[in-house]
């Protein structure tokens, strides 16, 4: 797991990825004041955004995300319908 972000409450891990998936409209400032106003800290913020294209492009499974598994996560693949080392 991403070491700045190992220590944020499974709920608020789940906000944050929620957030990196599906916000294709705010700017990365919006963004990071929206984490930071939702309890991480800017250090937290800003590595989550790190993420943010990954999260956009592609669809992970649930607990084999880039934050939570790193080089490990499984995304999914439209041709082959099967989740996939990226």
């Amino acid at each position: 797991m991403d070491p700045i972000l190992a220590t944020l409450p499974l709920s608020l891990l789940a906000f944050v990825e929620e957030q990196l998936s599906n916000d294709e409209v705010s700017s990365d400032d919006e963004i990071l004041e929206h984490f930071i106003s939702n309890g991480l800290t800017e250090e937290q913020a800003r590595q989550a955004l790190t993420y943010r294209d990954l999260y956009l492009q592609n669809i992970y499974l649930d607990g084999f995300t880039p934050i939570c598994e790193g080089a490990e996560a499984l995304r999914f693949n439209p041709h082959t319908r099967q989740f996939e080392p990226k």
